[in-house]
């Protein structure tokens, strides 16, 4: 059993070596269907959410951000795949989505650029330059959004435990080498580990109910959970002139993590921070 996230630059053969790993291994696949389930969760349309998620922000979307609750859905909805692990995913971002997660095998996919231009031309019907450009186009937006939300370099290899060169080993090749590694006792998932994904979840879980009921930027949450015990660190800025409403209370997290099924008791620290104004 194993979880296992590929990702990969536009066109070059990620998606193609997901489906081989899922054949291989018997376990489920899963990309779009992810987003599908976040956007359930907040009772958006799939097509915002994505865009929220996968696209990097403009200058003032910075300074408001519902971002930030898209994206806990979504890790939550793939928390919820993830748990009984046995899973490869494709989806955006999933080795920083579940970066908290224990045995989950990171795998970057990478490819010459001749061989990504060649699929572009035959799957969108461009020409070579058009390709091209659409593929730069791509790569830059992801290492943009990686660099805004998490702080770091999307094609950075040191983000993963396995880098494949898909110009140099085929699919086939790639699949089985990958298939021996998950065997490995590293990638088991012992009952600890599935303990683990369980906590995970479950403050997942907290994070979107806290996020859709309590629409403020200058909030923000750091949940743990361990075996429905769940502790919340919350940070909110003092009333001041930018900020006009006082920020929620304990009493009222509390209330809100509480009505998440699974939890059977709940801490919650709660601090003000001083909201500077002149």
């Amino acid at each position: 059993m194993a979880v296992i996230t590929v990702s990969r630059g536009t066109m070059s053969g990620g998606m193609a070596l997901a489906e081989c790993l899922a054949n291989h291994l018997g376990y489920p696949v899963l990309s779009r269907e992810v987003l599908v389930k976040a956007a359930e969760k907040v009772g958006v349309s799939e097509d915002m959410l994505r865009g929220k998620v996968e696209r990097s922000a403009g200058f003032w979307e910075r300074m408001t951000s519902d971002r930030r609750m898209y994206l806990i859905a979504l890790q939550s909805a793939l928390a919820d795949a993830a748990v009984g692990g046995d899973l490869v995913y494709h989806g955006h971002a999933g080795h920083l989505l579940l970066a908290d997660v224990p045995n989950v095998l990171r795998i970057r996919v990478i490819a010459p650029m001749a061989m990504r231009i060649r699929e572009a031309m035959k799957r969108n019907g461009l020409d070579y330059d058009s390709a091209k450009e659409y593929i730069r186009i791509m790569d830059q937006e992801r290492i943009r959004w990686t660099k805004f939300v998490y702080g770091l370099d999307w094609s950075d290899p040191k983000n993963y435990d396995m880098v494949v060169n898909l110009g140099t080993i085929s699919i086939t090749n790639a699949c089985a080498m990958i298939a021996a590694a998950v065997k490995l006792p590293v990638y088991a998932i012992t009952d600890d580990v599935k303990k683990k994904l369980r906590d995970f979840t479950l403050a997942c879980r907290v994070k979107v109910a806290l996020a859709a009921s309590i629409h403020s930027r200058a909030t923000s949450f750091d949940v743990t959970a361990d075996n429905g015990k769940v502790e919340i660190f919350a940070e909110t800025a003092s009333v001041g002139v930018l900020i006009s409403r006082p920020g929620p209370k304990a009493e009222d997290i509390e209330l809100i993590a509480k009505s998440v099924e699974g939890v059977s008791s709940v801490r919650v620290d709660l601090r003000l921070y001083p909201q500077y104004s002149e």
